[in-house]
């Protein structure tokens, strides 16, 4: 009698937790659900539960209506497309030459006379200028004019809205072999962290000593702002 009695008592604590749950199917858009399920699985209550249904893309969460709420919040404001940004990238070659007395070098627009402080050349002839829109996380390779290639991949930069990173940044000189065949001479290999809508300056000579330098003026602005 008294198993029966503790049996009953464990059934009806079964039926009022259930009851006291919520049950809610979350399909994603934009991210995976096997993420969903990491970012889900540390806000759950004790008697919370998560089933991943990579098939369609979504988890189905079980737990207390305040638990579930919480976790729509939170899957509403990450399952969002990437953002987007506008990459500009403008190719200069420098070289010094005799400038006539008293004559200052024409300024480069977007950065009037920073890169003469910055470098000591006396000419920049511009070659190549490349703009491409590409999302968070997305591989970009194009051409910049006909002699050079680019390469980078975009990163946001986890709590920075205001940077962009160009990651694997790679500049190669493009030539032909005696069969037509393209070959690719890397010139210039970094990793730029961009502050938006402001130029930064990458590149260099040989040496110091050097009568020739390349270099890559940067800007980058995310998709929309203006």
């Amino acid at each position: 009698m008294v198993k029966a009695w503790v049996a009953a008592v464990a059934l009806a604590a079964g039926s009022v937790l259930a009851a006291e749950q919520e049950l809610r199917v979350f399909q994603f858009h934009f991210r995976p659900a096997r993420e969903a399920a990491s970012l889900v699985e540390p806000m759950l209550s004790s008697g919370g539960s998560i089933l991943l249904q990579p098939g369609i893309n979504a988890i189905t969460v079980r737990d207390t209506p305040e638990v579930v709420k919480r976790v729509s919040e939170a899957l509403a404001s990450w399952d969002v497309a990437p953002q987007s940004y506008r990459v500009k990238v403008r190719l200069f070659l420098a070289s010094r030459e005799a400038q006539p007395p008293k004559t200052p070098p024409a300024p480069i627009p977007e950065l009037g006379e920073k890169l003469y402080m910055l470098f000591p050349f006396t000419k920049y002839e511009e070659v190549a200028a490349v703009q491409v829109t590409a999302a968070d996380g997305s591989a970009v390779e194009t051409s910049a004019g006909d002699r050079y290639h680019l390469r980078f991949a975009v990163r946001s930069v986890p709590g920075e809205p205001d940077r962009v990173q160009l990651a694997q940044l790679q500049l190669a000189r493009r030539s032909r072999t005696a069969d037509n065949a393209d070959v690719l001479s890397p010139l210039l290999r970094a990793t730029v962290s961009l502050i938006m809508k402001e130029p930064s300056v990458i590149g260099g000579a040989r040496s110091e000593s050097a009568n020739q330098a390349i270099f890559l003026v940067l800007l980058a602005e995310r998709e929309g702002a203006r």
